[in-house]
Order: C-alpha cells, then sequence, then structure tokens
C-alpha cells in the first residue's frame, strides 16, 4: 500500500530532524521567527511601481570593476561563434532547462513550470511557500533555473563580443521585468538562499559585461529599483545562512554571491560589513567542505565542479578589490583545481560518483559546452597547468574571467605527478598510461560517505 503524500511528507521531516544537532535546531528555530517577525518587510506589488517611478538614486553610486579593454580580444573565435550562435538561438526564446526545451524565453513567465503547467503564487509571502509541494510551485528547479539569470550573461556576454545592441536591450527588458515582477519577499525566488546568491553573480557580471554599452549605469547605478534589488539580496543573506546539515555547496553559494555583490556593488553602509564577513564564512565552509587533497567532502564529483567555480570567482572577485583571500583558501583552490585534472578522464569527464543538479556558478560559454573543461581551462589561467594535465581548449570563461587576474598564482606544493590516490577521502584511479586506445579507467571508492548528517549528495557508496 502506497503512503498518503502528507504522511510521505511527515516521516521525511521526521527523519530529517533527527539528524539535525541541538545547535542546529536553535538555528532553525531562530530562522522561523526571523520568518514570521520578517512578514512586515514583504514589498507588494504598489511599492514597486513606485520605487521604479522614483529618481535616479543620489550618493554617486559607481560601477567601478570593469574588464581590461583587450578582454574580448582574448576570447577564442571558435567560442565566439559558439556563444554568438546560442544568443541567436535564445534571442529567439529557445532554450533547455534541465532537459526541458523551452521556447518562452522572449517573454518568460518568471512563475511558470513549463513541465507541469503550474504557477506559483507571485505574491504571497515566501516563507509561506513550500517549494517542496509540486502543487504549489510545480518542479521549483525548473522555476528556479531561470531565474538564476544565467541566461541573460549569456546574452551579455554576446553583446560583450560582438556590441549587437539587440543583445544588451534584451537583456535590459528582462532584468527590468524580474526586478518589477519580483519584489522583495514575495514569490518562490525569495524562499532559498542558494538561488539568491547564484543570482547576485549573475547580476555583477551581466553589469560588468554590459560596461561599455551606454544604457548599462540607467539599467543599474542610476536606477533606483535595481539598487534596493541587488541590496534586498544582500540582506536576506546577511540574515540567512545554511547551517548544520544544510551547510554543503548551499552554504558556499551563499558565501560567494555576497562576497561577489559586496565587492562588486559597494554601494552601501553595510557593504564593508558584508563583504568581511562573507570572505571570512567561504574561506571557513570551503576548508570544512572540501578534503585537504582537494576532493569534495560531499563525495558527489559535478558538486566538487560546481563549488570549485563558485569559490574560484570569489576569490577572482576578492582580489579585484584588493581584499584578497587568505593563502590557506588559495592553497585549496588549487588543490581542488589540481584534483579535477586527476580525475578527469581522456574525455575530460569526471567520474560518475554521487549526483548532479547541472548547476553552474556562472554562464559565459555555450551552455552546451562541459563544465569540467571550462573549469580546467579557468584553473590554467589562475594557476597555471602541470605537465601531467590533460590537454583543455581555451574557452571564453576562461579568457574573460582570467582578464580580471593580475597576476598567475603561483601555489608551493602542487604534484609533479598525476595522482592517483587520494587518501583522505579515499579514492583510487586505477587507468591504462595514456599509450593504449581507448583508456581504461576505474574509480575505487574505500572513503566516508557523504558530507555531514544526511550525505545529501553522495548517495550509495
Amino acid at each position: 500500500m502506497t503512503a498518503h503524500p502528507a504522511t510521505s511528507r511527515l516521516r521525511w521531516y521526521l527523519q530529517r530532524a533527527q539528524q539535525m544537532s541541538p545547535a542546529e535546531v536553535a538555528w532553525r528555530a531562530r530562522d522561523q521567527a526571523l520568518h514570521v517577525a520578517w512578514s512586515r518587510r514583504q514589498v507588494s506589488r504598489d511599492q514597486i511601481a513606485a520605487i521604479a517611478a522614483a529618481p535616479p538614486p543620489a550618493g554617486g553610486h559607481r560601477f567601478a570593476s570593469a574588464l581590461p579593454p583587450e578582454s574580448a580580444a582574448r576570447v577564442p573565435g571558435e567560442a565566439t561563434a559558439a556563444i554568438v550562435a546560442a544568443a541567436a538561438r535564445l534571442m529567439r526564446g529557445e532554450w533547455e532547462v534541465l532537459g526541458v526545451a523551452r521556447t518562452d524565453l522572449v517573454q518568460p513567465d518568471w512563475f511558470q513550470d513549463p513541465a507541469t503547467g503550474r504557477r506559483s503564487a507571485p505574491d504571497r509571502y515566501a516563507f509561506r511557500i513550500n517549494y517542496r509541494l509540486e502543487e504549489q510551485t510545480g518542479d521549483v528547479k525548473q522555476v528556479w533555473e531561470i531565474s538564476r539569470l544565467q541566461h541573460l550573461t549569456l546574452l551579455a556576454t554576446a553583446w560583450f563580443l560582438t556590441h549587437d545592441d539587440a543583445y544588451a536591450r534584451r537583456v535590459d527588458e528582462q532584468l527590468r521585468s524580474w526586478w518589477r515582477e519580483n519584489p522583495f519577499l514575495s514569490g518562490i525566488h525569495w524562499t532559498s538562499g542558494i538561488e539568491i546568491g547564484l543570482r547576485l553573480i549573475s547580476l555583477a557580471w551581466i553589469r560588468r559585461l554590459l560596461d561599455g554599452w551606454p544604457g548599462a549605469p540607467d539599467l543599474f547605478e542610476y536606477n533606483e529599483l535595481a539598487v534596493r534589488q541587488i541590496r534586498w539580496h544582500q540582506q536576506y543573506l546577511a540574515a540567512f545562512r545554511s547551517r548544520g546539515s544544510s551547510a554543503n555547496n548551499h552554504v558556499i553559494a551563499e558565501a560567494a554571491g555576497q562576497l561577489v555583490a559586496s565587492c562588486a556593488f559597494p554601494w552601501f553602509p553595510e557593504s564593508a560589513r558584508w563583504r568581511q564577513k562573507s570572505a571570512r564564512l567561504l574561506e571557513d565552509e570551503l576548508d570544512r567542505n572540501t578534503f585537504p587533497s582537494g576532493i569534495g567532502r560531499e563525495l558527489a564529483s559535478d558538486y566538487q565542479c560546481f563549488v570549485t567555480e563558485l569559490a574560484l570567482l570569489a576569490a577572482v572577485e576578492a582580489e579585484g578589490s584588493d581584499r584578497p583571500l587568505n593563502a590557506a583558501t588559495w592553497q585549496r583552490l588549487c588543490a581542488m583545481t589540481d584534483s579535477a585534472a586527476a580525475l578527469a578522464d581522456e574525455r575530460l569527464r569526471p567520474p560518475r560518483q554521487g549526483d548532479d543538479d547541472e548547476g553552474r556558478a556562472l554562464l559565459l560559454d555555450a551552455p552546451d559546452r562541459s563544465r569540467w573543461p571550462l573549469l580546467l581551462s579557468l584553473g590554467e589561467v589562475i594557476f597555471g597547468r602541470l605537465g601531467w594535465w590533460p590537454p583543455t581548449q581555451a574557452s571564453a570563461s576562461g579568457a574573460i574571467i582570467g582578464a580580471m587576474v593580475r597576476a598567475r598564482r603561483d601555489v608551493a606544493g602542487r604534484p609533479a605527478q598525476r595522482p592517483f590516490r587520494f587518501a583522505d577521502a579515499g579514492t583510487t584511479l586505477l587507468r591504462t598510461n595514456g599509450r593504449q586506445a581507448p583508456e581504461i579507467w576505474c574509480r575505487c571508492d574505500g572513503g566516508p560517505h557523504g558530507y555531514l548528517s544526511i550525505a545529501a549528495h553522495a548517495h550509495a557508496d
């Protein structure tokens, strides 16, 4: 007999609670109290309309984190062609979201799930929405994914490479639409910190890529609604963060998003405090989330890629703002990148370990480019490739993000030969020596089962 859905949900919550420490229970109770108290801070659509009609903000907001002028010329022609082709499809409204082909991206409905047809309530107080209930929100991953705004970073990249203003105008239209339709704490897009962190990274890079477009200042720093949205996102992350059994890649995304935004948009009285706290949080949690060898403690290969991307973006942003992360964090980031190079097979594919939600920290290349080679191309720019690294193709990501890197990071103690054993993670790789084709490759797992009490992404050893 199949259990009633409500009974199954109750059982899930009880089992989840059993994995929490007393400290985590206390923090979650504190968050629930804040959720109730913050209902007074919810912004309505009427308030949004008044903010959108307000004159440009006073105070001299300025975006001072542009890319060097020669950055676009560094992008390989093949990568540029792929970006322009993907942008052309997107301009027609075509985009694939987690395996679902969409044709509605000319004017997206930010609340519609194309898979189930359900639409979540845009005006409902965010903390009264249960995003785990498909009957309320549809497939929430489908809904959230578009509001990461990474399709707009691709269009901004296309403008950066071609200066075709049609791309910039589409970004302008959709950003203004998102800001109008998503007042603070209203609707599904204010229910998850990881989504807010990723959206902040997208906003910072959209502004950076559009810096040469005449409309960029009016879209961002001279736009009261944009300034409010950027502040609301950071206020949310300052108040709520993942803790305890949820302090995995989610907390890394939250810290990285806050650090990127507070460096790129240092416009607020709280900006210095947000920057300092998010930098320390990222340094501490990155140390907890990874083994000294660089392997992610979640023991899910694609999440290792995701976490490394997030942390590298934040580290580059902090460095560009003359507030670098500590040397130990750079050492760990280099180990994460080198271990990724060691894990990849001859086709630059990662081990099939744990699960994968296809999450990206930032989208600058065409979306069909595999994330693992893109990570290595970025790592090559930042740290330099070692002789045993597999060959990688140059990418837009590596060229554009790398343009912010003032000098290559020299990290001591990097492996002189390709590692095959990561004892702290219990990972051993057995492979032929590369002179045979095809490669024979095997990953042996004798390590711990995932990270934290619920080992959320590791699944079965």
